[in-house]
């Protein structure tokens, strides 16, 4: 009887095994569903977050680029702007001790440069053709100063033209205490 008893046992849970197996391979095959969305998730969210982890890298190797080329243009800058400080350093607009000498001297404050600029411009209005203080007779029209920079509270430096020949003067000026401008030529040199 012991064995009958033990087979009915078997048969049963066999029985049961088989009312059991359909759901159990149910509940597996969702499972597994479940972890292989899960899984797909998760990889296209970790290829999207890499996405943007790409584009934040160049964005910010882009900012970094155009951070270094900012230093260079400021670099740049930097040396242009000490290269027209040492340029103008030779001008009556750069040059303090200059523009200092002429203000005591007459006690106001001018526009110097401007002022000296147009009383050396006004000797080009000499009835007689040429600028009296070019050394120069004009061949194809009257020599005329057409520009000037004034280097400090003595010197100027110009150029002059008959419109075909060409050259330079440095000139030295003085300043009466009336505001009258003396002009000197101290060297010339005309272009061939």
């Amino acid at each position: 009887m012991n064995k009958f008893r033990g087979f009915f046992v078997f048969l049963s849970k066999s029985i049961k095994m088989k009312k059991i197996m359909p759901y159990l391979l149910v509940f597996l095959l969702g499972l597994s569903s479940y972890l292989i969305y899960s899984y797909r998730h998760l990889i296209n969210a970790q290829h999207k977050l890499q996405i943007e982890l790409n584009e934040t890298n160049e964005g910010y190797d882009n900012n970094i680029q155009y951070a270094i080329q900012l230093e260079d243009s400021i670099t740049d800058l930097k040396k242009v702007i000490d290269s027209l400080q040492q340029t103008d350093y030779f001008s009556l607009e750069g040059n303090k001790k200059s523009q200092a000498y002429l203000n005591e001297a007459f006690e106001t404050e001018k526009k110097w440069s401007e002022y000296i600029k147009i009383q050396l411009l006004k000797t080009n209005k000499n009835k007689k053709g040429d600028n009296p203080l070019i050394p120069f007779a004009g061949m194809d029209g009257p020599m005329r100063i057409d520009k000037l920079k004034v280097l400090n509270h003595r010197w100027i430096i110009a150029h002059f033209t008959d419109g075909t020949y060409q050259g330079s003067i440095i000139l030295r000026y003085d300043i009466n205490p009336d505001g009258q401008i003396i002009f000197k030529v101290l060297d010339q040199t005309l272009y061939k």
